[in-house]
């Protein structure tokens, strides 16, 4: 579906980029880039499963752990790594992110920029023993390139601003509920003014977006108001989803790429193209690659180093909103 509306997002890109495009974002779109990322998704199959399952199943011969691993190849003597989309199945919404960056950067690395030594940190440990993974290493979350990338939270916004490749903008509705309020007055915005936040305006079709599903409408759960995953039972917990936008449709709704799903039928679900109203939305972080050149500097991210921050999100905090903006370089 996103070859459907490459001509018109390309287009958009170039209006984006002249006088129509509100200040900030216009100082600050690297236009070869997002058209790569958008380019890159055109290489990824369609569906091909919806499983985050750590074990193979009858529905699911091979795990999105596997796939990933089996995607990412890299032998003695190559600069850069081959990754085949195909084999990165079946998925999650933070693997197809991964992925899709990946694989946008492979495309995008046409003179080497990027060291062998980067690359080879780039390479998903998984807990499978190969040749750039001797030891069989599992990557917790925030645990080196792909744990920071599969974390809770603003995971791609604290990764590229670690690196210095580019900014991220956020912007929250508030919490509905007395006890997920982080200031006795925190406001819930109206549909009026949430749908009229800046920050659409200043969205470009290819940046890396984090969603907070909210969901006070059809289920009366606050969840969106939580980032991360404090391992109390019984608390609320984070409800996201990682994304590629790639536009408004002519209501007004987001347009985004990923592994959607699960769905009744997972089977059926993964990479696609889907919107969603933007009151479904409680919290956004949008981050934009600037300097993809920049992602050399992952040769210094051992595969065992750790951002602590992203660690915590899963199972053991919560973090409030100035966190997360101080952890993504949001002023």
């Amino acid at each position: 579906m996103i070859k459907v509306f490459k001509n018109t997002i390309f287009s958009l890109l170039l209006i984006l980029c002249g006088t129509a495009m509100p200040t900030m974002a216009k100082e600050k779109v690297n236009v070869q880039w997002q058209k790569t990322i958008l380019a890159a998704i055109d290489s990824f199959p369609q569906h091909g499963g919806y499983y985050t399952g750590s074990q193979p199943t009858a529905t699911f011969a091979t795990t999105a752990w596997q796939g990933l691993d089996n995607a990412f190849q890299m032998h003695p003597g190559d600069k850069k790594p081959h990754f085949d989309p195909v084999l990165a199945q079946p998925s999650f919404c933070s693997s197809a992110t991964y992925s899709v960056i990946v694989k946008a950067l492979i495309m995008w690395d046409s003179k080497g920029a990027i060291s062998r030594q980067a690359w080879i940190n780039m390479k998903p440990c998984v807990g499978i023993v190969g040749p750039l993974n001797p030891q069989g290493l599992s990557q917790a979350d925030g645990q080196g390139f792909w744990g920071r990338a599969n974390a809770n939270g603003p995971s791609l916004g604290c990764l590229v601003h670690e690196l210095g490749a580019g900014f991220s903008m956020t912007a929250y509705r508030g919490a509905k509920s007395t006890k997920n309020k982080e200031t006795p007055d925190e406001p819930y915005m109206t549909d009026e003014q949430w749908l009229n936040n800046p920050i659409w305006s200043h969205m470009v079709p290819g940046d890396i977006v984090k969603i907070f599903w909210n969901r006070n409408d059809d289920r009366g759960s606050d969840r969106g108001a939580i980032i991360g995953d404090n391992g109390v039972k019984g608390d609320d917990q984070e409800a996201g989803h990682s994304v590629v936008f790639t536009g408004f449709d002519h209501e007004g709704n987001l347009t985004y790429w990923s592994s959607n799903g699960p769905g009744r039928e997972p089977a059926k679900m993964g990479y696609s193209t889907a919107q969603c109203n933007k009151l479904k939305i409680q919290r956004i972080v949008v981050t934009r690659i600037l300097h993809p050149e920049r992602f050399d500097r992952v040769k210094h991210m051992a595969p065992t180093s750790i951002n602590q921050y992203l660690f915590d999100l899963n199972g053991k905090k919560h973090s409030s909103t100035a966190e997360l903006k101080r952890h993504c370089g949001i002023k």
